[in-house]
């Protein structure tokens, strides 16, 4: 069992970031591709970087969950329900975050379609093709997922603003990147 650090390590704080701005990337270039008509050459670019960066914060979320298994967290700020809400959404967070990707994935999959990932390479279709079980898996990560998702970020960026703004601890300062904490 890892041990109670008493901030965020320079890793975590690093790999929330990242993780944070794949995230808002990802659903950009989702949105960017949408400018672009069928069998343009742009729209099929913004998919490879959003397959990219979805499978990013993939290996990111689970590398993460690992490090954090690993190196122990912070001990949490908060009486009450705080602690517990916390972490609920937290957990919830990390299942999103590891479930849009293998949704997607696995709606491609399922679509029979091939996965381009960083121009380097296409992860192959693997499984029978289904394209009933692929739009049951493109309902769940466009819709459930991802506005779950949204509710999520609502929650964490609101708690963290209460914490600075009103019960004034450190929680926020914590895992700002570059800030120094007592």
């Amino acid at each position: 069992m890892a041990s109670t650090p008493n901030s965020w390590s320079k890793a975590l704080k690093t790999l929330h970031w990242l993780i944070a701005f794949f995230i808002l990337f990802a659903w950009a270039s989702v949105e960017l591709h949408e400018f672009y008509e069928k069998g343009d050459p742009m729209r099929g670019w913004w998919m490879v970087v959003h397959f990219s960066l979805g499978f990013s914060v993939l290996f990111l979320g689970l590398f993460r969950l690992y490090w954090r298994a690993t190196h122990g967290r912070p001990t949490l700020y908060g009486s009450g329900l705080q602690k517990p809400v916390s972490l609920l959404v937290q957990s919830l967070m990390y299942i999103i975050m590891i479930g849009m990707p293998l949704s997607g994935l696995m709606m491609r999959q399922f679509a029979g379609r091939d996965t381009p990932l960083f121009w380097l390479f296409d992860l192959p279709s693997f499984v029978a093709k289904n394209t009933d079980l692929a739009k049951q898996l493109a309902f769940i990560h466009k819709e459930f997922l991802w506005n779950a998702l949204l509710v999520l970020l609502v929650l964490h960026i609101g708690g963290a603003l209460w914490h600075h703004f009103v019960t004034k601890d450190n929680t926020l300062r914590q895992m700002l990147p570059f800030v120094k904490t007592k």
